[in-house]
């Protein structure tokens, strides 16, 4: 058996740039098609990012070269700002650096190894570096070749030429080998065309080994900046909470949190001082004999009216689960409204559905809260009515003041005592941040989650917007076009997002399988087209969880449908470093995985109109054509009857017809 000092001779630290050169599919380099997006991808948005901060409308020009088998030549010109060249060996060789990390503001990049990984696979695959070719529009053009010191993650500069000129942008040129390409789905080209989708404001054009092709702007209006935000109060983890008590200037808790959170205000700081009372109170009682009573108290709700009135549909554990639920109050009060939304879904349905239908489906009843609720949405509900179950979750508790004053109304808590208590909540807001704990925050936390704030402002967030997506599918010239751009909402972390969406039907909307189109998901994040992982992805599943069936498809594959999916946030929740799929569904980051469905069925029900349209037209054209295929038999009667000209009868008739 080998000796611990000898297992451990070989431990040592290895630099980021290490990780990843042996770890290189976890940025998008595994296939050779996929390696060569991936490339097009990190330059191009780069390239789009920096034209936007700087307000420039964006001219980019792509060039791929064929060198050999598998051996490929990418240059990337952009009309930018330019790099200053004592940070270009920072921008492409050194990974996890770079201005957006710590920023609250919608980007295309964010980690900071985009670029670094096109160094990294270049200088891998070739053993050759880039070459960067820059200038601010100062009259210096700046030549510089960069390799990667992967040991340090530091760029080091091969060959670094000056020369006078007036010029602006980036051209980024560099030899790949292991990459092909060609025209497929999930090739440049097609990343190209879709980008050139979400970013109507945008010249990109590709010279590939076939021909020259521009994807030219349909908006000559540039973006409006996005602002840097602070972080909202809904979502907010302890452990970032705890983070900026570490990084405040603050010496109070209570102005650290108006100085340091958007929409917290000195009245949202009285106010939650009532829901930290409400909570010590409730927590004060917790494991007493007069539990029950102070819940009673705490809910506006009556959950155990609910488990005695549906103890036939659920099981004896959901029972169980939900009493326990109930004992950990007010920890458990997510928990609770889930069950609560169930109940409230279960109360509709139960009264809207008749006897048999209730049989058929009563199954589904015995489901956790999550995938009743899925069910539910995807077979009998409707956005509005959500929305509406959504608000009365908002009043599953009772205010603070009337906690408090039921609570005093029965003597549970004498006027010292809640003196007592009082005095602790001040205390706590008064606390030094530096000195918060874990308990300190969690409970600010938790109480936050109960209050009324406006949503987060939409200063950070850039959306396309409804008009300029229209313009862009209307270039698919199709027969229907919808789209929405949906107010901001926040998931998890208080990280704000929003939702577009759009549906392009007829005419060139959808893909073309086996000479017939199909629908076609176009996934984006933050303006970016999504290629890979389309499985694994929360976009594409929100998508098929729709029943398209309801909103007058006969299929919900084969039809001629392209739908559009945008999510913009200061920080997208993708699942891997690769940044092909967006982690979200009805358990986890659902507030974006409900959001993308609610956009999607307000843009179906408009396709729905569209569709119930055509088909009554087509039924009164068959029905115009079937009466004129009698016309002349039913004139020759009708002239019979009433002595006319068979002739002016079937005139009148062909008249009336039109």
């Amino acid at each position: 058996m080998a000796e611990s000092d000898v297992i451990f001779d070989e431990f040592k630290e290895h630099s980021i740039s290490e990780f990843f050169r042996k770890n290189r599919h976890m940025l998008g380099y595994s296939g050779k098609l996929r390696s060569m997006t991936t490339i097009i991808h990190e330059l191009v948005t780069n390239s789009l990012d920096a034209c936007e901060e700087a307000e420039i409308l964006p001219d980019i020009d792509i060039e791929i070269k064929k060198l050999g088998a598998d051996h490929y030549k990418v240059v990337v010109e952009d009309n930018g700002p330019g790099i200053p060249p004592e940070f270009v060996p920072k921008v492409f060789g050194k990974m996890l650096a770079g201005s957006k990390m710590h920023r609250l503001v919608q980007s295309r990049g964010q980690q900071g190894i985009g670029a670094a990984g096109v160094l990294l696979f270049a200088q891998i695959t070739t053993g050759k570096p880039l070459k960067i070719t820059t200038s601010t529009g100062n009259g210096e053009i700046h030549t510089m070749e960069i390799k990667m010191s992967i040991e340090k993650n530091e760029g080091d500069v091969v060959s670094h030429e000056v020369r006078s000129g007036f010029w602006r942008g980036t051209k980024v040129e560099g030899e790949f080998k292991e990459v092909t390409y060609n025209r497929r789905e999930q090739g440049p080209f097609e990343y190209l065309r879709r980008i050139s989708l979400s970013t109507p404001h945008a010249k990109i054009t590709l010279k590939d080994p076939e021909e020259t092709v521009v994807f030219d702007r349909t908006v000559e209006d540039i973006p409006e900046r996005p602002e840097e935000m602070k972080p909202h109060p809904y979502g907010l983890t302890p452990d970032e909470l705890l983070y900026i008590s570490r990084k405040t200037e603050s010496i109070k808790i209570s102005s650290m949190l108006t100085s340091e959170l958007s929409r917290m205000t000195s009245k949202r700081i009285k106010e939650l001082q009532e829901y930290i009372l409400r909570d010590k109170l409730l927590e004060n009682y917790r494991d007493s004999t007069f539990w029950d009573i102070v819940v009673d108290c705490y809910l506006n709700v009556k959950i155990n009216d609910y488990i005695e009135k549906y103890a036939k549909y659920v099981d004896k554990k959901e029972i169980s689960d939900v009493k326990e639920i109930i004992n950990t109050l007010p920890d458990s009060l997510s928990e609770l409204k889930i069950y609560y939304l169930k109940y409230l879904i279960m109360d509709y349905l139960i009264e809207k559905l008749d006897e048999e239908t209730i049989n058929e489906i009563k199954k589904h009843f015995k489901k956790k809260p999550e995938n009743f609720i899925e069910f539910a949405e995807k077979n009998y509900l409707n956005a509005s009515l959500m929305d509406e179950f959504n608000r009365k979750l908002r009043t599953i508790t009772k205010s603070p003041k009337e906690f408090v004053d039921s609570l005093v109304n029965m003597a549970m808590v004498s006027e010292a005592e809640l003196e007592r208590f009082k005095n602790e909540v001040k205390n706590l807001l008064k606390k030094n941040p530096r000195d918060m704990n874990w308990n300190d925050a969690e409970l600010i936390v938790r109480v936050i989650q109960d209050m009324d704030f406006m949503a987060p402002s939409t200063a950070g967030l850039r959306p396309i917007g409804e008009e300029n997506i229209q313009k862009s599918l209307k270039t698919l010239n199709p027969e229907f076009v919808k789209t929405i751009t949906r107010r901001p909402k926040t998931y998890k972390g208080g990280i704000p997002f929003a939702v577009e969406a759009g549906l392009a039907y007829g005419g060139d909307a959808g893909r073309i399988s086996d000479n017939t189109r199909k629908m076609e998901i176009m996934r984006f994040a933050n303006h970016v087209p999504l290629l890979f992982d389309t499985s694994g992805c929360g976009i594409t599943n929100a998508v098929k969880s729709i029943n398209w069936r309801r909103y007058g498809l006969r299929s919900d594959e084969d039809v001629p449908l392209t739908v559009f999916v945008n999510l913009i946030s200061t920080h997208i929740p993708y699942t891997s470093a690769g940044k092909q799929a967006v982690a979200c569904s009805s358990e986890e980051n659902e507030e974006i995985f409900n959001e993308i469905r609610q956009a999607l069925m307000i843009c179906a029900r408009g396709l729905e109109k569209h569709i119930s349209k055509i088909r009554r037209e087509k039924e009164e054209e068959q029905k115009k054509k079937y009466v004129l295929k009698y016309a002349v038999i039913f004139a020759e009667g009708l002239a019979n009857i009433t002595n006319k000209p068979k002739e002016l009868i079937e005139e009148r008739i062909i008249e009336l017809l039109r």
